[in-house]
């Protein structure tokens, strides 16, 4: 087993743009962290927190300022693609896109303007990647008389055949966005990289009823008998990662999934129900949504079933764990009986005590982002 905890800086630093509300902040964090791949721009994002400002948490203020960003940023979009500017037109839609999954994180779970940001932001994504010459293509998985839609991404056109991670998101997560959190550092390592709505997120949840399950295998599974037939894919050589809740379904999966070669828990996780849904309530009703549940009780009898108890013993391939000690999301007690757990001989676990300590480690993200691909590139 390798532990390795990376050298940090020497203080804990944010930039807490809403110091008047936690969870404000640290979702304008993980967006933040994404301005390094293009999904935001750092001045968009103070300008529309100015508007904000830092005394409402009014929830109606957080959706119509950050939809107005979303709007303006895609209008600059068509006008540049208008004039033919290809790659600012790109650039902007992709922007534009975090932004109206951004305005809508804070509504009710049937409120329909979810549905209206969902589809404003996934519009703006799919004709960006259709301006990246082949690099993303949509995709689509049979699955349970229905497809899961997503999308793979690789290092250019040219078809050729190369190792692969399939990227699980969180609870709130959509396949769209996994291109900032992450997903566009794969295939800069000439990996390819896949990201589809799997049950209880983004259009599988919103509009197919897919709820989160926790055999979450098999969903697994109809997505790599899909990427197995693909001639840009190696079969031999296929990671799995999950980012946040994806942090049990990707472990889950990999226990009973042999063509998985590696996995890593990007917040590694022991039970669903007690570190995440006991831990942080402000996502109980998400989670009561994602996982098809009506209330708070059959939510926990549903999400008792999430755990890698009987599970981690299971893995038998590399292991990447990582985990902020300032986690207030997910609980890091349970990333550390994730690890006691295992009993395969190759583990790294990075734990984060300072800089990166933050969920997801969205305060320290690029190194954090290349540590997770750096260790693909070894392990497939």
């Amino acid at each position: 087993m390798t532990t390795e905890t990376p050298t940090n800086a020497d203080a804990l630093s944010t930039i807490e743009l809403f110091p008047q509300d936690e969870d404000w902040s640290i979702q304008t964090m993980r967006l933040l962290a994404q301005v390094a791949v293009g999904g935001a721009d750092l001045f968009e994002c103070s300008r529309t927190a100015a508007r904000i400002g830092t005394e409402t948490t009014d929830g109606e203020v957080w959706y119509r300022e950050w939809q107005r960003t979303a709007r303006e940023v895609a209008a600059q979009g068509e006008a540049a693609l208008a004039e033919g500017n290809i790659t600012t037109g790109r650039r902007a839609l992709f922007r534009s896109c975090s932004y109206f999954r951004h305005s809508e994180f804070f509504l009710r779970s049937q409120d329909p303007r979810r549905n209206e940001a969902y589809n404003a932001g996934r519009e703006n994504f799919r004709r960006a990647a259709a301006l990246t010459d082949g690099r993303i293509e949509q995709i689509e998985v049979p699955f349970e008389g229905t497809t899961m839609e997503g999308y793979i991404v690789r290092p250019d056109g040219s078809g050729a055949r190369r190792p692969t991670v399939l990227f699980l998101g969180g609870a709130d997560s959509w396949a769209e966005e996994l291109y900032f959190l992450g997903g566009s550092e794969f295939p800069d390592r000439g990996m390819n990289v896949v990201m589809v709505d799997t049950p209880g997120r983004g259009s599988s949840l919103r509009f197919k009823q897919l709820y989160s399950r926790p055999d979450y295998e098999v969903p697994v599974r109809a997505v790599l008998d899909v990427l197995e037939q693909r001639d840009d894919v190696d079969a031999d050589r296929i990671g799995l990662a999950g980012v946040s809740f994806g942090g049990y379904y990707a472990p889950r999966a990999a226990a009973f999934e042999p063509r998985v070669k590696a996995v890593a828990a990007w917040c590694g996780t022991w039970s669903i129900l007690t570190d995440f849904y006991e831990f942080y309530p402000p996502l109980q009703e998400q989670l009561q949504w994602l996982s098809g549940s009506a209330d708070d009780a059959e939510a926990r009898e549903k999400l008792a079933k999430f755990t890698l108890d009987g599970v981690a013993d299971k893995i038998d391939v590399p292991v990447y764990v990582m985990h902020g000690t300032d986690d207030i999301i997910m609980d890091i007690n349970g990333a550390r009986r994730f690890v006691d757990a295992l009993t395969t001989d190759d583990v790294t676990v990075d734990i984060y005590d300072q800089a990166g300590s933050l969920h997801c480690s969205y305060d320290y993200f690029s190194v954090a982002t290349a540590r997770l691909t750096d260790w693909f590139t070894h392990k497939i």
